[in-house]
């Protein structure tokens, strides 16, 4: 008899550990801040780490029309380590349209409101915490 009782404990410590291994979600709230024109639309992407940050394929992605002066949304995540960036397709083109040099023409941001100088910004500088509990955050644009 001590092998089926054996077992049984065994099975209860599996399924409860296995529960345990399940990784609840939690909510990443952006709110993007100086929408200079009610006009064409908000391009928002999050970010796992890559190694060629922003220009490498988003874990999830918003489109929201530009139609005041903030915008909000949120994401479903599993705690980690994330980058946000943000930009304001305000021609509607579909495309963050570029001066000479790759130098951005439309409005954009990042979080942490990482000012890029001469380069793209890494995804360490902008890179957040987003732990077990809900987080908010607030990108302006440039």
């Amino acid at each position: 008899m001590p092998m089926p009782v054996f077992l049984l404990l065994l099975c209860g410590f599996l399924s409860t550990a296995s529960t345990s291994l399940l990784t609840e979600k939690t909510k990443l709230h952006v709110d993007v801040q100086n929408i200079r024109e009610a006009k064409g639309s908000i391009h928002i992407a999050i970010f796992k780490a890559c190694d060629n940050f922003p220009n490498c394929k988003p874990l999830d992605f918003r489109l929201i029309k530009a139609s005041t002066k903030s915008v909000e949304t949120s994401f479903e995540v599993e705690p980690g380590n994330y980058a946000v960036a943000v930009y304001h397709d305000a021609n509607a083109n579909g495309v963050l349209d570029k001066r000479m040099f790759g130098i951005p023409k439309e409005p954009y941001g990042f979080s942490n409101n990482f000012r890029p100088v001469m380069s793209a910004p890494k995804f360490k500088d902008c890179e957040i915490q987003v732990g077990a509990s809900d987080k908010a955050i607030s990108i302006k644009l440039l």
